[in-house]
């Protein structure tokens, strides 16, 4: 058997991946610093965490992993492996020693690893596949977790389904060199034998295929409709919906019965809709699933929200404000007591602004509680609370009880009535600073819904420090943005001036594969941020009209949410036709 390490280049390989970084440019030295510690809280390898900080791309990280260790590196666009050549190894085994076969020359199958120098994968891929000698690829663990959800996943499910008939087998050998007794197929069938995944029921496989696949599109919602001849499923990704999949009708009715019992739902009740939870541990992500169902004329439609539960450190440089807004942001969180709000739409990243707030104020002499429902993302540090309504924990109890516990920051998930807002406004004028979200369209409107809510003004005027109103945008693909003159009825729509046009620097969707042929991948936030002076908080305490609210804003020199997508427009990270299908123009 080669030994593959003696395919490396030994001086290559004693130079460590953060040291070749660094001297590359790529990352700075207390960038590596912090990496490494995080990688010592959190586990996993190296360069997956200076991916998940956003320190460097994937592209990054393959060069760079493929000089340390002198090997060919292959990404996930060109892994495509037939059925056949899949079904050489059983499931279990491609997973535990996270490879991936690629392909058969002669007597040699060349496969992809995370660790090339893994020996005992290399020995147990021989002994099973009976050929002479393994080839090595490298893959990132990005492109090893990304094919797992999508391409090989969809194969094997595909296959087990019997909708495999169509396959092209014209480019796979007929049987192995070596192995003249023993074809591609009898393999398979030794293989499926072996591999205790084989007897998973259809049901379950496709239930797990469908929640791996959303994962790994980042989709923030699961869409499961049945209809009189099909059912389809389909998720919301970047905030637009998309079909992923249509199986087979007959699989719908115990799809979603398998999704309630894993929900703690009742499966015997198809009449009423229902709601549940539920987590799963996916790839080393901790993934939290709200569920809901709801009857239909041709059986129940399932809509299942994603929530990543991973503890990263969101970081508030990085969620897109402007200089001035990041400057006042830091500085109203680090104040000693208050209230902070960030409104918007659901979906539109509140909670992710105030993770990134609380990381950023996250020190050992803060104690810091968060309740939420449900918790979405673990930060270290910080204590967080779960409310649980059926058990008598709500919004309100939990921050009673939270406030007996000498907290300095408190986040509350929502301000949903006026028992929470008025103990959380209590509490923010009694030395805490409160942190908490609420469901309005802009900071003008969020003063007024307050008061709708029954809370006294001069109260509002005294505590409230910060308002952040926020709305999130589909960013161009960077593979395929087309650059572009800005039309002439685009310039008349956005009243954009002379200097704006020639300076722009416009870009329109193009569609391809990185993007799913969309146009856009991925989403950018736009922002009003106001810290209220003395001007705004004596209209407060008067009852001023919205007119005079808004006079304040603009003279406090307020960005408003369009001219904040405009300006993402001219800047070439999104389109004018995104802008002008999230956000509403000024009045």
């Amino acid at each position: 058997m080669a030994d593959p390490r003696k395919t490396l280049n030994p001086q290559r390989r004693k130079r460590r991946l953060g040291d070749m970084l660094v001297e590359s440019g790529l990352i700075t030295p207390d960038q590596l610093v912090f990496a490494l510690g995080h990688q010592k809280t959190h586990g996993g390898r190296l360069g997956s965490v200076l991916v998940t900080l956003g320190y460097i791309t994937e592209q990054h990280l393959e060069s760079s992993l493929g000089k340390q260790l002198g090997l060919e590196t292959c990404d996930v666009e060109s892994i495509n492996p037939p059925p056949e050549i899949l079904r050489l190894l059983p499931e279990a085994v491609i997973r535990k020693h996270e490879i991936i076969p690629l392909a058969v020359k002669g007597k040699v199958l060349i496969v992809g690893m995370i660790d090339p120098t893994n020996l005992a994968a290399i020995d147990e891929i021989l002994a099973r596949t009976r050929l002479a000698r393994v080839e090595p690829r490298l893959v990132t663990e990005t492109t090893f977790r990304r094919f797992i959800s999508t391409r090989y996943a969809s194969a094997m499910l595909m296959d087990q389904i019997g909708n495999d008939t169509g396959l092209d087998r014209s480019n796979v050998q007929p049987g192995l060199p070596g192995s003249p007794t023993e074809g591609l197929d009898e393999i398979s069938r030794r293989v499926r034998a072996e591999d205790p995944e084989a007897a998973v029921p259809i049901v379950v496989r496709l239930t797990n295929y469908v929640l791996k696949q959303a994962i790994d599109r980042r989709a923030s919602d699961i869409h499961i409709e049945p209809y009189e001849t099909f059912f389809r499923i389909r998720f919301r990704v970047d905030g637009k919906l998309a079909t992923e999949l249509a199986p087979p009708l007959r699989l719908h009715p115990p799809m979603v019965s398998r999704i309630k019992l894993l929900s703690e739902m009742d499966i015997s009740e198809k009449r009423k809709p229902q709601d549940g939870h539920m987590s799963m541990r996916v790839d080393d992500q901790d993934v939290q699933f709200r569920v809901s169902t709801l009857p239909t004329v041709f059986g129940e439609k399932c809509v299942i929200r994603l929530m990543k539960k991973e503890a990263h450190l969101a970081d508030l440089a990085r969620l897109g404000f402007s200089p001035d807004q990041l400057k006042t942001i830091k500085r109203v969180i680090r104040l000693s007591q208050g209230l902070v709000l960030v409104t918007g739409p659901t979906g539109s990243g509140k909670t992710t602004t105030l993770h990134a707030a609380i990381n950023d104020i996250n020190d050992p002499d803060i104690n810091i509680v968060t309740l939420e429902d449900p918790v979405e993302s673990a930060i270290p540090g910080s204590n967080h609370v779960q409310i649980a309504e059926k058990a008598g924990l709500t919004f309100s109890s939990a921050l009673r009880s939270v406030l007996r516990q000498d907290p300095d920051v408190v986040f509350v998930g929502e301000m949903r009535d006026n028992e929470v807002s008025s103990i959380a406004i209590r509490a923010s004028l009694t030395g805490h600073m409160v942190l908490s979200t609420l469901h309005t369209n802009g900071i003008v409107e969020t003063f007024a819904r307050l008061m709708d809510m029954g809370l006294e003004a001069y109260l509002l005027a005294s505590c409230l420090q910060l308002v952040v109103a926020q709305r999130l945008m589909r960013r161009l693909c960077s593979q395929c943005a087309k650059t572009e003159p800005i039309k002439g009825d685009t310039v008349v729509e956005f009243n954009l001036s002379p200097e704006q046009v020639t300076t722009a620097l416009h870009r329109v969707p193009v569609g391809c594969k990185q993007c799913n042929e969309t146009g856009y991948r991925g989403r950018i936030a736009v922002y009003e941020v106001l810290a209220p002076n003395n001007n705004l908080r004596a209209i407060l305490r008067a009852n001023g009209g919205e007119d005079a609210l808004r006079k304040a804003c603009d003279d406090s020199g307020v960005v408003w949410l369009w001219d904040a997508g405009v300006a993402r427009a001219l800047a070439g990270e999104t389109s004018f036709e995104e802008v002008r299908r999230v956000l509403a123009p000024p009045e």
